[in-house]
């Protein structure tokens, strides 16, 4: 029975191993319990909406600042995350992406103070994720695409894009690593259709062990 300590031994250092085996992982999440998407359209609900980002593909300075801020940092002046989901008719894609205060304080109430272009199409995806410089410090600014999606190639080709939007994000619910909105925006094209969106979306900062090999 002598080989047992030994046994003991290497499992120890095994189970140690694989607790030890690679920094904390860090990724953030965007979900909606319930987006409502009307306007001229009949009213339906966006489904599927959640999306993970992770450094890579994100690069280190736009995912360490959003991460930080959802950690409850206010460095900097506005942050931007991406919302993502399906019409649930059309199948088309929706993308609302909000740029925010950083401060995000709980009950803090923002209307909307510009509306931004963004590129669906773009792998770099500027502009959807990270810091953000708003046209006024105290208001979000918004951008808003709805896009069909085609593969292969993937191609996004936009039947939607915001010009202009009204309307207002109020913060619900804030914790560290945490954020829940209440949202009730209206969007216009430049051919003067509208869309409006109204539910529910939330960020998360989640952190996690990594996976040993």
């Amino acid at each position: 029975m002598k080989w047992l300590p030994a046994l003991f031994v290497a499992a120890t250092i095994a189970d140690s191993a694989c607790s030890y085996c690679g920094p904390e992982q860090h990724a953030i999440t965007t979900s909606a319990n319930t987006l409502t998407l009307g306007g001229d359209i009949a009213t339906r609900q966006i489904q599927y909406v959640t999306y993970r980002l992770t450094e890579p593909p994100a690069s280190h300075d736009v995912f360490q600042f959003l991460f930080n801020t959802l950690e409850g940092s206010t460095n900097g002046e506005g942050v931007a995350f991406t919302l993502k989901g399906t019409d649930a008719v059309t199948q088309e894609v929706v993308w609302l992406v909000l740029a925010l205060p950083v401060s995000l304080r709980q009950g803090d109430e923002y209307s909307v103070g510009a509306t931004f272009d963004v590129d669906v199409g773009s792998p770099a995806m500027t502009g959807f994720w990270g810091a953000h410089d708003l046209a006024q410090s105290n208001k979000a600014d918004v951008a808003f695409v709805v896009s069909t999606y085609t593969f292969p190639p993937p191609v996004f080709t936009p039947n939607f894009t915001a010009v202009s939007t009204t309307g207002t994000i109020r913060v619900v619910n804030r914790t560290s690593g945490h954020v829940e909105l209440q949202l009730n925006l209206s969007f216009t094209d430049a051919a003067g259709s509208v869309r409006t969106v109204t539910g529910d979306a939330q960020a998360n900062a989640e952190k996690f062990a990594a996976l040993c090999s």
